[in-house]
C-alpha cells in the first residue's frame, strides 16, 4: 500500500489531467462517505479539491489527497 500513496502524492504534486479527472470523482464520493475524517496534522495540505482538503480515511488511514489520486482502491470498494 506505501507504494500506492506514494504514487499518489506524486500525482498530487505533478497533477497529470487524467489523474485528475479521476481524482475529482473519488473525491465526490469520499466527501460524501462517513469514513472521511478531518486530519489535524493534514490541514496544512492545501488541495485544489476543497471537499478532500485536510481530510483521511478512517478505515484505511490513508491521507484522501494522496489516497484518490493513487493507483490504490477504496477500502470500502466505493470506486
Amino acid at each position: 500500500m506505501i507504494n500506492e500513496i506514494l504514487t499518489g502524492w506524486k500525482n498530487f504534486i505533478t497533477r497529470p489531467e487524467v489523474t485528475e479527472k479521476t481524482a475529482q470523482h473519488r473525491a465526490a464520493l469520499c466527501a460524501a462517505c462517513p469514513n472521511a475524517k478531518s486530519g489535524k496534522l493534514l490541514a496544512f495540505i492545501k488541495d485544489d479539491l476543497t471537499e478532500i482538503q485536510g481530510n483521511y480515511c478512517n478505515v484505511c488511514k490513508c491521507p484522501l489527497s494522496a489516497k484518490v489520486r493513487s493507483n490504490d482502491i477504496c477500502p470500502i470498494n466505493k470506486w
